[in-house]
């Protein structure tokens, strides 16, 4: 059921006009009165893929600014302990070995955490002259 209902989203991003999206649409119909059970379970994975795609998203567009002027190597390794490499793979969402690298809740919460830390950090600091 997952595998055919990828295929519907997919369909749905490439389609061209109306026609296109009705006969899936009608499609989809077709595949949720055959087993309404299996299609509720395919379809809530995908929204959570989805939500969590946007969350990631979200995470990036937050950052963008401030990724120039913060050394994301640094945070990488000392709160994450784990390479330059991984962060910016997470960040940019590449795929790695197939699937998109994206942060788990857990490392969201490091990542929270390590903005947070380095805020206060800097906050602290003054210079007199």
């Amino acid at each position: 059921m997952r595998e055919e209902i990828l295929k519907f989203k997919e369909a749905i991003h490439n389609a061209k006009n109306d026609d296109e999206m009705d006969k899936i649409e009608s499609q989809m119909q077709e595949l949720c009165t055959k087993n309404p059970d299996a299609f509720a379970e395919a379809m809530a994975i995908f929204a959570k893929d989805t939500a969590d795609r946007a969350e990631d998203l979200l995470i990036r567009q937050k950052l963008k600014d401030v990724i120039p002027v913060i050394s994301m190597s640094y945070i990488s390794k000392n709160y994450f302990k784990k390479s330059e490499n991984w962060i910016y793979q997470r960040l940019n969402g590449n795929k790695i070995n197939g699937k998109t690298a994206t942060f788990t809740h857990d490392e969201i919460d490091t990542l929270k955490f390590a903005l947070n830390d380095l805020s206060q950090r800097l906050g602290s600091i003054s210079v007199s002259l």
